[in-house]
């Protein structure tokens, strides 16, 4: 049996990327390939081995790294890995595991991978290099195509967490929330773009939601607890000041402690999201829940305008796309159930490859 090396950005308590593990992990179980056949790079290797049952090794540990190329056939890269905006040093980091995998002769596959931004020149020139190591590649969205030098044995699919299956039995586990009443998620990061008069002016609209909507609850969701909590620490407390009724306010800050499908059955469980993770935005549309977008990234509109959704970027007015999406409720809905249907056929193409490297 082929050994399977995964390379992404695992072990950080990214909702987004654990989600792609997960179901990467059970698309290759479904294909015939067993547990033992899987290796995973990871920050936190003991963590990523308990919670997926699968072989996990310390990716910054060069000695384990440059161990578990030699001894697997097929690296498989996942996730947003080849992008300069978080840091170029990061991206360096994936170039080189790319090289890595070329020069030892492995099959190299980028799986629905989303690259870009790619602000640099020596960025563009960094990735073209490296992933000549590649034997095939399949990205997530058309816009990720752009920044591929050559088109060759380039397939555009979809991202594979629309696939994931929510888990909802962690409902007894949150009990202060009444989970039979529509409930407002939001899901912030940082970001240089995001300023203090956008949090006040957030804060401002879903006091005001509060207000008009008696039965509404509002939810705030930390995908990536280190980067999110502190933004919404902040939100919480401008909407607290700003809210009659502030025991329909609640901040999961052990979000992370819960599975990565009982997260998924978290955002499910939301009526509306407002977000500005990529993955925040997917899981309740997958669920054909309607979503309004926070633009801080070419991969969010993208997102926005494969599922016809309502998105306004930092820099752009507020108020009209806000009105539009909360006047428009059940259009979305009906955008969000069509484009999941869609998404989940088209993810067959991403099964079809992992048939081929387990058959070659």
């Amino acid at each position: 049996m082929k050994k399977i090396l995964v390379c992404g950005y695992i072990g950080y308590g990214n909702f987004g990327d654990e989600a792609l593990l997960f179901v990467l992990i059970n698309n290759l179980l479904q294909v015939g390939y067993k547990n033992e056949d899987i290796t995973v790079l990871s920050k936190e290797p003991e963590k990523t081995s308990l919670a997926y049952n699968v072989k996990s090794v310390n990716k910054w540990n060069i000695f384990q790294l440059l161990n578990a190329f030699l001894n697997h056939d097929h690296v498989i890269f996942i996730g947003g890995l080849f992008q300069d905006k978080t840091s170029f040093r990061s991206l360096c980091y994936y170039c080189l595991q790319l090289f890595l995998g070329g020069i030892l002769q492995k099959k190299v596959v980028l799986y629905a991978v989303g690259i870009g931004p790619l602000q640099r020149g020596i960025s563009n020139y960094i990735f073209n290099l490296a992933v000549n190591s590649a034997n095939f590649i399949s990205l997530r969205d058309q816009a990720s195509l752009q920044y591929l030098s050559h088109k060759e044995n380039v397939v555009i699919t979809c991202d594979p967490a629309w696939t994931i299956e929510p888990d909802f039995l962690f409902k007894p586990l949150l009990p202060r929330i009444n989970w039979q009443l529509p409930i407002l998620s939001v899901s912030m990061r940082y970001d240089k773009q995001l300023k203090n008069h956008h949090i006040t002016k957030l804060s401002d609209k879903i006091s005001k939601i509060l207000m008009s909507m008696k039965d509404w609850q509002v939810l705030l969701i930390p995908c990536m607890p280190h980067d999110d909590l502190p933004i919404l620490y902040e939100l919480y407390d401008q909407i607290i000041r700003k809210s009659s009724q502030p025991d329909r306010v609640f901040l999961i800050d052990n979000f992370s402690d819960f599975t990565i499908s009982q997260q998924a059955g978290i955002i499910a469980s939301c009526e509306v999201m407002v977000g500005m993770r990529y993955h925040a935005l997917l899981t309740p549309l997958l669920n054909g829940k309607p979503v309004f977008g926070l633009i801080y990234d070419q991969k969010v509109k993208s997102l926005l305008d494969l599922a016809s959704q309502v998105g306004v970027g930092f820099k752009d007015d507020f108020e009209q796309p806000w009105n539009y999406f909360w006047q428009n409720l059940q259009y979305s809905s009906n955008m969000a159930k069509e484009c999941a249907e869609k998404m989940k056929k088209i993810h067959r193409i991403n099964i079809q490859l992992l048939e081929t490297l387990f058959s070659s």
